[in-house]
């Protein structure tokens, strides 16, 4: 069974290339590639400016900024200075020197604020960490007292900069295939999910880490749209996609596709859920509602109306589909993609490396202990967590 390139999807596993956060000796704690989105949190931001705030969302590779969700003019924007290591503390010392410049004590290697006449209420720190120049900027017209705000969230900020190093706990799984795991592999074993792109879609995936230096990878998504099928042809249409090819039904249960997708249909008794869809995944689609205006259309055969699950399998990973058509000509096609591999050490990240064919590793790199970074050679950003939550915003 195979589905032709034009409706292949490939999906991007981030990158802003953070790096595990500590160390032993402080100059190696931080690295020219460290995320300002990990500096500081969510709850950070909202206890400055003392209001619930979004998620953080990166701005440049070297920015990132946090938006109040009622009021998106209250903000916490995180900056790293991009200049190479040994011009960092020359650059931090010329802006300090400066008389508009109130130095605080007791933040990294030195710091100082910038207060701004607009808007009112904001204000900016610099701080130096070692080989990292930090620059917070928070702009909060409710906070009464915006320099105790912006100085406590520096003091965390500097502190997370130092904070002790997660041991690189597949290293010694992956370097004695066959071995029994050691007691600390299973720290970052375990599920994780995340939202990934997938072309022009928002993906969800479940990642499976196994204590012996394994992985497995699902990534699904969703076209809704519409369908039409008569007379041994069909064609479904999302924004994202335009499927179509022929079909022949083989009972009331079962029919084939060919063309495009060629593929065998199997009919799901009703609120069945799919036998091999990812559960998981499967269930944080259901949650989220999808409306679409369909236009008049040649209508559906009755035959095909209903629920299908079909699958094909490649060299480097395993597709499972799932299909409902409606009479009202409404379409929804859900693609889940399954890969798995091995786990090896790599520096201050670890690389999944597809078990067959020639895909580039993916890049692993722990976070914290429920917070971690994938990323591909395209550079993508994106987090994930422990927390199957997360899928909801997906």
């Amino acid at each position: 069974m195979s589905i032709v390139p034009s409706i292949q999807v490939t999906f991007f596993l981030l990158l802003t290339g953070a790096t595990i956060l500590g160390c032993s000796q402080s100059s190696e704690v931080i690295s020219s590639k460290l995320n300002a989105c990990l500096i500081i949190t969510e709850a950070d931001v909202e206890l400055a400016i003392g209001t619930p705030v979004a998620t953080g969302v990166p701005q440049t590779d070297r920015q990132c900024l946090y938006q109040a969700k009622r009021n998106p003019q209250e903000t916490v924007t995180v900056e790293l200075d991009p200049s190479p290591d040994a011009n960092k503390k020359t650059h931090f010392h010329d802006q300090q020197s400066k008389t508009d410049r109130q130095p605080v004590p007791g933040i990294g290697d030195g710091a100082f604020t910038l207060r701004s006449p607009t808007p009112i209420g904001s204000i900016q720190l610099t701080f130096l960490k070692d080989d990292a120049l930090v620059t917070l900027s928070l702009s909060s017209s409710k906070q009464a007292n915006a320099q105790a705000a912006v100085t406590n969230l520096a003091k965390v900020a500097a502190t997370r900069l130092t904070a002790p190093r997660p041991s690189m706990a597949f290293a010694s799984a992956a370097a004695a295939p066959g071995s029994e795991p050691t007691g600390s592999s299973s720290r970052w074993a375990g599920d994780w999910y995340g939202c990934v792109p997938v072309g022009m879609m928002n993906g969800k995936a479940h990642l499976a880490l196994g204590e012996r230096a394994d992985w497995t990878l699902i990534t699904a998504v969703v076209m809704p749209g519409t369908v039409v099928a008569d007379r041994g042809r069909w064609q479904a249409e999302s924004y994202q996609e335009i499927l179509h090819g022929t079909y022949q039904m083989a009972g009331s249960d079962r029919f084939m596709t060919t063309g495009i997708l060629n593929v065998t249909w199997n009919k799901l008794p009703k609120d069945q859920r799919p036998n091999k869809f990812d559960p998981l995944l499967w269930q944080s689609f259901g949650a989220v509602p999808r409306k679409m205006a369909v236009k008049r259309l040649t209508p559906v055969e009755p035959s095909l109306v209903g629920t299908w699950e079909g699958s094909a399998k490649f060299v480097e990973r395993q597709e499972e589909f799932v299909w409902t058509i409606t009479s009202a000509n409404v379409s929804e096609f859900f693609k889940a993609t399954s890969q798995s591999g091995r786990i090896e050490p790599d520096q201050d990240h670890f690389k999944l490396i597809a078990a067959q064919g020639k895909t580039p590793p993916l890049l692993l790199r722990v976070l914290a202990q429920d917070k971690m970074e994938l990323t591909d050679n395209s550079g993508t950003v994106s987090q994930w967590s422990r927390n199957e939550k997360l899928l909801a915003r997906c």
